[in-house]
């Protein structure tokens, strides 16, 4: 026995029509239930779309491993060790096991690669004209070019479809041990020689911007005075009340309130269909957003230890996190033909002509210089002013 009809399914405010035959000798599970052929509607979904993720997407390879201990003899670990240093290099170095690629020249809208760092803190700095400036420090942890994707293969992505005629450079910064990632992780730094890292991500490019994998990044990669972009994830807080996520006042404290004290109040609604606009201020969780500063001046650069000092202290996420800088998008303080950036693709270090420890802006007051100066003039004895 079996019985057409039709199905009216709702997902995301999209009404989404089937037509369908059901046999009842053979019925299968998820199937909507149907009496007398009317039209039935179901939700599949939720209108909100989700803004955090918490696990990696489905494609990206199983990273962590569970590593034993137990059982291994001195000379197993010396092994292993030495099976890891013929097949990884040591952090700090730079192989390429081509030539290195023809350096490209810069070209108005030309797209560099950025740079992983790790937020260290906040520091205060003064300008020359005596202002308080304060900044936060960000430093460039063992940096490398992992891989590159040329436009030609990187626009058949499902993620380089909306950038054509550009490519993709995956970086990758802190170099681990690789025996805490699976065979799957690792694999993805064979064709870079250098250890697993940490922390990956992708920068959009241009052809002449291409960076050969293995070749290290440096905070040198920008100078004092430019402006760049800065991104990452705000601080988590879970999930927090309307007190907190979004400073309200609250309920009254005394004259018979019980157990509202926190709580929002009325949310409106009821006018028409009592439904509740999207936006509303309520309860959920707080932070970990994705937030980007745009127009950030470097002030100060150590290129010792690969630090970079920016302006303003609220640089998203909590110390020791991960954020990405890039150049700065903004038209009136990108990149132009009267400025241009200093070392493009990337700084590659020269022996013959190394860079000094510290750089600073022109603006900026360094403290190993005299700050306060006299000069030694006669004065005239009458002028003095008596006791």
């Amino acid at each position: 026995m079996a019985f057409g009809g039709l199905v009216t399914v709702c997902r995301k405010s999209h009404l989404l029509y089937y037509n369908f035959q059901i046999n009842l000798n053979n019925i299968s599970v998820g199937c909507i239930g149907v009496l007398g052929g009317n039209v039935q509607t179901r939700w599949l979904g939720r209108n909100t779309p989700k803004r955090r993720k918490t696990k990696p997407p489905f494609w990206w390879p199983r990273r962590k491993r569970k590593f034993f201990e137990e059982g291994l003899t001195e000379e197993n670990k010396q092994s292993i060790q030495e099976v890891i240093k013929n097949k990884f290099l040591a952090p700090g170095e730079s192989p390429l096991k081509e030539p290195p690629w023809e350096k490209g020249e810069w070209t108005p809208g030309s797209w560099r690669t950025g740079v992983i760092a790790k937020k260290i803190g906040v520091y205060p700095m003064w300008a020359k004209s005596g202002t308080r400036l304060m900044t936060t420090l960000l430093q460039v942890v063992d940096n490398h070019v992992i891989k590159y994707h040329p436009p030609e293969t990187y626009v058949n992505t499902p993620f380089g479809k909306k950038y054509e005629g550009k490519g993709c450079i995956v970086v990758g910064a802190e170099s681990s041990d690789p025996q805490l990632f699976t065979a799957e992780y690792n694999g993805l730094f064979k064709e870079a020689g250098v250890m697993p890292k940490r922390k990956l991500t992708r920068f959009i490019v241009t052809p002449n911007a291409a960076i050969q994998p293995g070749t290290p990044l440096f905070a040198a990669h920008f100078r004092p005075g430019d402006y760049v972009n800065v991104f990452g994830k705000t601080i988590g807080h879970g999930f927090q009340g309307v007190v907190k996520r979004w400073g309200m006042k609250g309920g009254p404290k005394t004259h018979g309130n019980t157990k509202s004290h926190r709580r929002p109040g009325a949310i409106g609604g009821g006018v028409k269909k009592a439904n509740i606009w999207k936006g509303k201020k309520m309860p959920g969780h707080m932070g970990q957003e994705k937030r980007i500063l745009r127009g950030l001046k470097i002030w100060r650069i150590n290129t010792k230890y690969n630090v970079i000092w920016v302006h303003g202290p609220a640089v998203p996420g909590h110390v020791h996190h991960y954020v990405y800088i890039m150049d700065a998008s903004a038209e009136n303080r990108r990149f132009s033909e009267d400025k241009p950036p200093p070392y493009f693709p990337t700084y590659y270090p020269d022996s013959s002509n190394p860079l000094p420890e510290e750089l600073y802006d022109e603006d900026l007051h360094n403290f190993r210089d005299v700050t306060i100066t006299f000069e030694d003039k006669e004065q005239d004895v009458g002028t003095v002013r008596k006791k």
